[in-house]
């Protein structure tokens, strides 16, 4: 079968299943000019040097000169292709007609490659957001409210815990210091650091400041919360495992008879 460009009134050879590949939507590749090959379709090729018929006003160009037979090309009910059945007359086609371009195909190509691109980065999204949340869970950014899904995530993302009490067999004491404070009389001031052995984040222990004299009796004792030496937002995140942190207390002074001071670690029971 035959179709003939809508631009330039070049004739080109078809076959059935291009047409229907294609959905009959074709690219003439003398002009370019993309056109329903199915306008202008024919069973057989007009003999050479036969003066084709114009339309009138000379536009469109010039149709396949030979009356258009409906019955070689029934419409199915397919809405995505007109499926046209196989002609007999293989002899009446020529293997050096041209071919024109099939746009479906390429269509159908470039559709593909978009959808895959669209899938692998759909994908991709979805594994950043997922890491990042893991990410969160582990510092406690994200916390998620007791549940059985908690329990689901957490084993498979080591969600950041803190417990209600701290334990304190964990907490270990790794420097102090005592001076007298520098703006204000009778006041002295203690720095310490301290750090969690424990492999789980804890909250934070209360402070036990005890003075004591030559004889070793304890002549003043001072304890502090979490919220008196440290930051809402460092109490929030809690002891962080294998991380120093620097503490800074300030206190009057017992006076004279306190020689000695050590410092000591209580929970909390909940309090800040």
């Amino acid at each position: 079968m035959f179709t003939q460009c809508r631009g330039c009134g070049e004739i080109f050879g078809v076959t059935v299943d291009d047409l229907v590949a294609s959905r009959a939507q074709v690219r003439c590749s003398s002009c370019g000019a993309v056109f329903n090959a199915l306008e202008t379709l024919a069973e057989y090729k007009p003999q050479d040097g036969f003066d084709l018929i114009l339309n009138e006003n000379d536009n469109p160009p010039p149709l396949l000169n030979h009356e258009f037979k409906p019955n070689i090309v029934p419409q199915v009910l397919d809405e995505k292709a007109a499926v046209i059945p196989e002609s007999n007359d293989d002899e009446n086609r020529d293997e050096s007609d041209a071919q024109p371009e099939f746009v479906a195909d390429k269509l159908a190509t470039a559709e593909k490659k978009a959808s895959s691109f669209w899938v692998f980065s759909s994908i991709a999204l979805v594994a950043l957001l997922l890491w990042q949340a893991g990410v969160a869970l582990k510092k406690g950014t994200i916390k998620l409210p007791e549940s059985d899904f908690k329990d689901s995530v957490c084993e498979l993302v080591d969600c950041y815990v803190t417990h209600d009490e701290s334990n304190l067999n964990s907490i270990a004491l790794v420097s102090r210091s005592i001076r007298q404070h520098p703006g204000r009389d009778n006041a002295l001031i203690i720095t310490a650091g301290i750090i969690n052995s424990d492999k789980k984040t804890q909250v934070f222990p209360a402070l036990e400041i005890k003075m004591s004299n030559l004889n070793g009796e304890i002549v003043a004792m001072r304890r502090f919360l979490p919220s008196e030496y440290l930051d809402d937002e460092t109490i929030e995140a809690g002891m962080f495992p294998n991380t120093l942190i620097p503490v800074t207390l300030e206190l009057q002074s017992p006076g004279k008879n306190a020689v000695t001071f050590e410092v000591g670690f209580s929970p909390t029971y909940g309090a800040r």
